[in-house]
């Protein structure tokens, strides 16, 4: 197997071994103005004073703080001084481990927070105990040692706290240390033995390979910047543990992604089937009784209040194209990814259609995933075309799936005929000869935007009318209103509710960009999905796969995002195939 060790940026983003639950973070990369810190992906961080921030990381040459820059590699993160390096790199999951040149070192400071602290263990290892998220063991190794506050145990009674805690690496013989720092749920345990770093380095980067090997290759120009979209999504990914039975996906480093995110991504990285099959089914298992899927979850935070999107179907279809599921899948998963899929598509129906006019609503702009979307300017409950659109591929995707488990042939019928039914039913009445259009319920209220959203339902692709088709994708090829260099805009150019920093109301964004290109991929506009997505996906390398991109001039907003870089995967798949 071929190492891959082309650089990556970590700016803004974090040096992390897939599947762990903390990494190193990193801000700025100016010699003299970059910071580094431990930091952490576990839920609770969204109550701590400073976040996902567990204890700052500064190198020193001969015990005083120098300058420094980041150089980083997958396995590999190195800081740069005049005096000599400091590597970093993953033996596992939860260990972590640092080596320096002669003379580096490195020290760590933090004002421990009430009821955190710092205490000594055996063999010379020290614990934090960063109480609202996680414990965090350090041992000095190969001669080397560690301590914190020159072996004392601070502690303030008043406060409940350690404190300011400061932890340094003390050198070997030969004036250069290593350390491990082991993360855990619980207390840390102080091992017998660690890995060297070479073993280490070793094991991290042969982690690396097997997943970017996996992956399929691109056409240039896209080839080239195909290691640094599918680096964020190797390191983005969280593990089981614990509460958590399947693996899930961070949106920004140490922020948790929600359920239509896990789709895309499982979509992006479905080479790796079981991944991929995990991932639809991380918010599944956190189903509610009526079948309402959360909005995300992690190890301590639940969002249930609002949806998001239905995508499953539109992710399955897609890997169902390229994978014999019953083959390469445990059957019990597709059983539990069947009735799930059946649940959360029953809601809709029932939950979010009282009026019962087989159109289902939503009753918040969130919920059409384009936060701010202008279709929701007078009114909060909407039938919106989108939604609609991605239950009509829901609908058959489950039909699929009952056809794939030999259920009886009466279920696979019903799914088919309620997706054909649906289709028919959002040409007959959101379709006003020159849009979809957003229905009020009740009052059947047409609603009328500058928003992106009326051209969406463009992902049922031959599922609709030649006409219709044709209409979508001329009125999106037109420069004054959607189509920029860089992709499409979410709200048209010519509208009076555009602007640039806008979500869902200007910024070409992932979600837009996927759903639009796929589904006209499969119709006759093929060359027009392929003129987007190239526009789209050579304006995420310009922007180093910013998550939003400036509609008016390409600028990247919110750098380090891992949904562009699914969109870039996906959609560079899809033109070089």
């Amino acid at each position: 197997m071929a190492v891959h060790d082309k650089k990556v940026s970590i700016d803004g983003s974090m040096f992390k071994r897939a599947g762990a639950w903390f990494g190193v973070f990193q801000r700025g990369n100016a010699y003299g103005d970059a910071s580094l810190y431990l930091g952490t992906c576990r839920g609770m961080a969204a109550l701590a004073p400073e976040r996902n921030r567990l204890i700052g990381i500064i190198p020193t040459y001969n015990g005083k703080r120098v300058p420094y820059t980041v150089e980083a590699r997958p396995a590999e993160l190195t800081v740069v001084t005049k005096r000599g390096n400091i590597r970093f790199t993953f033996a596992d999951l939860s260990k972590l481990m640092a080596e320096g040149d002669e003379g580096m070192g490195l020290r760590f400071e933090k004002t421990m927070v009430q009821h955190e602290s710092v205490h000594p263990r055996k063999d010379g290892a020290w614990e934090c105990l960063f109480r609202m998220t996680c414990a965090m063991i350090f041992k000095g190794l190969d001669g080397s040692t560690f301590d914190f506050n020159d072996g004392k145990t601070p502690w303030k009674l008043e406060g409940l706290t350690s404190g300011a805690i400061y932890g340094q690496t003390r050198p070997n013989a030969n004036g250069k240390f290593t350390l491990v720092m082991e993360e855990s749920q619980f207390s840390g345990v102080v091992r017998d033995s660690y890995p060297t770093f070479a073993e280490a380095k070793a094991s991290m980067q042969a982690d690396w390979d097997a997943f970017i090997e996996g992956m399929p290759s691109f056409k240039q120009p896209y080839e080239d910047s195909r290691e640094a979209a599918e680096y964020v999504l190797w390191t983005f990914q969280i593990g089981a543990q614990g509460t958590i039975r399947y693996p899930f996906m961070d949106f920004f480093a140490g922020m948790m992604g929600s359920q239509w995110q896990m789709c895309q991504n499982a979509v992006a990285m479905q080479e790796h089937i079981g991944l991929a099959l995990d991932l639809m089914l991380h918010p599944l298992d956190r189903i509610g009784p009526e079948g309402q899927l959360p909005d995300m979850y992690d190890d301590v935070t639940f969002e249930s209040l609002m949806i998001k999107p239905p995508m499953h179907g539109w992710a399955l279809k897609d890997i169902m194209k390229r994978h014999d599921l019953l083959k390469e899948c445990p059957r019990d998963k597709l059983e539990l990814l069947y009735t799930g899929l059946g649940r959360w598509a029953n809601w809709f129906m029932t939950i979010r259609d009282e009026d019962g006019d087989g159109l289902p609503c939503v009753v918040h702009s969130d919920e059409t995933g384009l936060d701010d979307c202008s279709l929701f300017v007078d009114h909060l409950v909407v039938t919106t075309p989108d939604i609609c659109a991605y239950l009509v591929l829901l609908f058959e995707a489950i039909g699929d799936l009952a056809k794939l488990l030999a259920k009886p042939e009466a279920e696979s019928a019903d799914w088919y005929s309620r997706a054909t039914e649906l289709t028919k039913r959002i040409i007959d009445e959101l379709w006003d000869g020159e849009r979809f259009v957003g229905l009020v319920p009740d009052t059947r209220e047409k609603l009328v935007s500058g928003s992106i959203v009326h051209y969406l339902p463009a992902v049922l692709g031959n599922r609709l009318p030649k006409e219709i088709i044709n209409k979508l994708a001329d009125d999106l090829s037109d420069s004054t209103r959607f189509l920029t260099e860089w992709g499409l805009a979410s709200e048209a150019l010519d509208s009076d509710m555009h602007t640039s920093a806008g979500f869902g109301r200007g910024c070409v964004i992932p979600p837009a960009m996927l759903y639009i290109c796929t589904g006209l991929w499969e119709t006759e506009r093929r060359d027009t999905a392929a003129m987007f997505a190239e526009r789209y996906c050579n304006g995420l390398i310009n922007a180093r796969f910013a998550f939003f991109l400036n509609a008016r001039n390409g600028m990247g907003l919110y750098n380090a995002s891992s949904w562009s870089c699914c969109a870039y995967a996906i959609l560079a798949r899809m033109l070089s195939e």
